[in-house]
This record gives C-alpha cells, structure tokens and sequence, in this order.
C-alpha cells in the first residue's frame, strides 16, 4: 500500500472519531482542507462516499462505517506490528479485540480482562459478550470463545478450554408446594423458565439410556439473559436449565436445589479460537494463558 493511501486512511479514521474535519485536523495537527483532501482523493479511489456532508455536520454513510471497522483494524495491527520491533515487543499492547457468550462473558470473562488490563497498560480492549456467532476473520476479532460444537473454517484454531455442566435446577419455594420431577417426562407438569437465543429457546439435554435426548419443555417465561433467568428461578418461578458456573454459589448456599442429576447429558465443550498465525501476537497469546489457568 502506498504511503499516501496510509495517510488518507489516518485522515478518514480522524474525521470520523472527531465527527468534523475541523476536530480531525487539530487532532493530526493537519489542516481543515488537508483532511477534506484526504477523504476526497480516498472517495475518489474507493468509488463511494463515506461521509454525509452538511454545513454543520459530519456523518458516515453505510459504506464509511463499513470502512471505519476495517480500517480501525489495520491501523491497530500496523500498530501492533511497530510496536512487536521495538524493545517491548513481548509486551500485550493496542487494540485487543474478543468475543464471547454473553453470560459465560460476564461473569467468568470480565473479572480476568479487568486484571489483564490493569497489568497492561499499553492494552485497550473492544470486547462484545453476545450470543451471537461473529465472523472472526470477517469482524477483524483477535479471540473468540465458543460453548457448544464449533464449525469454523480451517484457517482458525479452536483449542479447548474447559466443559460447560448444565443443570435443572428449582428453589425450595417453588419444591414446597410443586414435587420434584424424577424423569425429564416429569417436566410436563412444571411451570419451566427458558433461556432464549437468537429467537431460538435453548433445548434442555439429558442423559437417556446412552443417549442425548433435547427437550424444550413448554415455558410461561422466556428470557434472554442468564443471570435474568437465575434471578427468576431463585425467586420461585420455576425450573430451568443453566450451567453450573451461573447457580454454583446458589446451590453451595441452599437457594436452589439441582434436580434430575441421574439424566445429566455429557457436558459440552467451551473453545477458544482464534486465527492462525505462526506469530501469536503477546496479547491474545498472554490472555489464552490467563483463561487457561483460571477457567
């Protein structure tokens, strides 16, 4: 890439963060025109317009912001790739970009990155806890952690973190005045709560005669958010399916009781992945060592 193709692009990520080429300048210690210069020459090779233009504002068009994510990732890597040469090169630095399940993400995730962080100074993270499946490749996502089977294409590397445990689990509340369900046939009779993903309720697996059987039991609630859905079961709502890191301290505490462990399913795998690079950068390199030792 030409030296002037870099430096248009630098122009047009300053526009857009300052939202005015006026903000942009100052912020490069340019000039006003030579930043509109910029972003038209880089309109002009693109063929499309990244800006909508008005005499008081500055907005992206569906293309610039298209162009922003990318082009906010390739500054990070030529970032991180100056920063690799020079005496701190084993340091984790730049934009550290992962993704992960929203509830495993809250409350396993988040407390080591806050650490991770906080060790690091030079480290900046984008980080999304969704349930939604990212391109890794496609979004410019430096890791990614997956529950369940993985098909990802063969230019990624999944390894293996640890297993997710599921469990049906009910308050005493609820257990004194409905009985405990001994077979997952018994759930037909329960009032169940469900955890919804992507519009999709989440099957409730168990273990049957050497096989794994899915039921989706008929739910009065649904609700998309794990830590919803534990909050809604320890107050007497019903029964639900959730893993073992979310209801752990309420079962140690006696707020939930685990039920039909007789039929739990195999436990389903919790991955890491990420693109396959002969040169793991240090900061997904130092963050796959952190889960490791402490997930």
């Amino acid at each position: 890439m030409a030296p002037g193709n870099i430096n248009d692009i630098v122009a047009f990520v300053a526009a857009a963060e300052a939202g005015s080429f006026v903000g942009a300048a100052r912020a490069r210690s340019m000039t006003r025109s030579g930043i509109a210069k910029s972003v038209a020459r880089l309109e002009d090779r693109l063929g499309v317009r990244l800006f909508h233009r008005t005499t008081r504002s500055l907005g992206l068009t569906d293309d610039g912001r298209v162009f922003l994510d990318r082009c906010t990732q390739i500054l990070a890597d030529l970032e991180e790739a100056e920063l690799s040469m020079s005496d701190g090169g084993g340091e984790p630095q730049g934009l550290f970009r992962m993704t992960a399940p929203m509830t495993f993400g809250r409350l396993l995730v988040l407390p080591l990155l806050n650490d991770f962080l906080a060790s690091w100074p030079k480290l900046r993270a984008d980080v999304s806890f969704t349930d939604r499946v990212s391109d890794i490749i496609e979004d410019g996502i430096d890791l990614a952690i997956r529950i369940g089977e993985t098909r990802e294409n063969s230019s990624l590397i999944t390894r293996t973190l640890t297993h997710q445990h599921d469990l049906v689990v009910a308050s005493p509340a609820y257990l004194s005045v409905a009985s405990a369900p001994h077979h997952p046939d018994d759930l037909l009779g329960h009032t169940c709560l469900n955890y919804v993903s992507a519009g999709q309720k989440r099957a409730w697996r168990f273990g049957i005669e050497g096989k794994t059987v899915l039921v989706k039991p008929r739910a009065r609630l649904s609700l998309d958010s794990g830590e919803a859905l534990r909050d809604a079961v320890v107050s007497g709502a019903g029964l639900a399916f959730l893993p073992s890191y979310v209801v752990e301290r309420d079962l140690s505490e006696g707020r939930l009781v685990a039920l039909l462990t007789n039929y739990a399913a195999p436990p389903v795998p919790i991955s890491i992945i990420y693109p396959s690079r002969r040169h793991l950068a240090p900061k997904v390199r130092r963050f796959i060592d952190l889960l490791a030792r402490n997930i």
